[in-house]
């Protein structure tokens, strides 16, 4: 996996939730570097924590900005955000239990992440500046 690097194409707008994004994916560049460069296991595992801690974070974030806005897809985007969670923290049980950190694995992160934030975030970023422009 190449690291992954911001470009505004993925930008929705809202500065806070940009900036967490590009928190988002340094996280997993962060865990990318770890692994290319043999940190260790100990140190993988708090890795895939502090990414799994900082995601579900983010994720509550998005969630009350869609809440205090009315937003109507809040329930499907909600379970987005839950599959994705489950399954880091699928990764992290099976990298727990001795298995390695594959590239499809953080490719299927940058992949999720990406595709999320260009395809179901974007809905909520257009209904949120409609709102603003009432």
């Amino acid at each position: 996996m190449a690291t992954f690097a911001w470009d505004n194409s993925i930008a929705l707008g809202i500065p806070v939730i940009d900036a967490q994004h590009k928190a988002l994916f340094g996280w997993v560049n962060t865990l990318n570097e770890g692994i290319k460069n043999g940190v260790g296991s100990d140190a993988v595992e708090q890795i895939i924590w502090n990414l799994i801690t900082y995601v579900t974070e983010h994720f509550s974030e998005e969630e009350r900005l869609m809440l205090s806005c009315n937003y109507p897809g809040l329930t499907a985007h909600r379970k987005e955000h839950d599959q994705f969670v489950d399954r880091v923290q699928e990764i992290q049980a099976k990298y727990i239990d001795g298995h390695e950190m594959s590239e499809n694995v953080l490719d299927f992160m940058v992949d999720w992440l990406v595709c999320h934030i260009k395809g179901t975030d974007q809905g909520y970023s257009r209904f949120i500046h409609q709102q603003e422009k009432l």
